[in-house]
Order: structure tokens, then sequence, then C-alpha cells
């Protein structure tokens, strides 16, 4: 397994992740004088971010899942045919990213039972 494909993969994912609350700051300071205004409008604004938010976990997730399958496939085969020490570190990063993986699908979960949870306070108001 390329090391620099995982050099690049742990960089740009703390990157995107200081990078996205960079954005969102200003975003909210940019979008804070219409949403004030317009309800409809910070409805709109909140389900986008809302959507974009679940994208973005669940693309992690998978990358993060790709990450470990190839890092326990490299690992196994390192153990059997290679330097032992190499499959060793290679299967530890495989548990590091599979944990990685497990928390990324279940913020995403929760980012899923929020939205419906919202929606359905959202029926319920509409109804009183």
């Amino acid at each position: 397994m390329p090391w620099s494909l995982l050099i690049r993969l742990l960089s740009g994912f703390v990157f995107w992740r200081l990078l996205g609350n960079r954005r969102r700051t200003a975003a909210q300071r940019a979008f804070g004088s219409a949403t004030a205004r317009n309800p409809a409008v910070a409805q709109r604004v909140r389900d986008a971010r809302d959507a974009a938010t679940l994208l973005s976990r669940l693309v992690v997730a998978t990358t993060f899942g790709i990450a470990t399958a190839l890092c326990l496939a490299g690992g196994t085969s390192s153990v059997v045919l290679s330097p032992r020490w190499l499959g060793g570190v290679l299967l530890a990063m495989g548990v590091l990213f599979a944990m990685l993986t497990i928390r990324e699908a279940r913020l995403a979960r929760r980012l899923v039972a929020m939205r419906r949870l919202r929606r359905r306070d959202n029926r319920l108001r509409e109804e009183v």
C-alpha cells in the first residue's frame, strides 16, 4: 500500500474538516441577515446544509472503509509473505481505519435520526 496515498488521505481529511468549519462560520455570517428576515429561506438553507453534511459524512465513511479494506488485505498478505512487522503495522492501521469508519457511520446515522425528528416536529407544529 503506498504510504503517500495514506498520508494524502489523512492530511486531506484534516484540512477538509478545518476548512469546513471555517466555511460554516462564514456561511452563518453571510446568511444570517437573510435567514432572520425570511423563514422559508432559512429552512432551505438548513435543508441544504443538512444534506451536504450528511453527504460529506458518508463520503468520509466510505473512504475510511476503503482504506480499512486495503490495509487489512495488505497487512494479512504481508504477515504471511514478507516482514511481519510491516504486516503488523498495516493491520494496526486497518483497525484504526475501521474504528474511524464506525465513528463516521454512527455520526451519519445520528444526523439522519435528527433530520427525521426535526421533520416530524415540523409536521406536528403545522397540524396544531
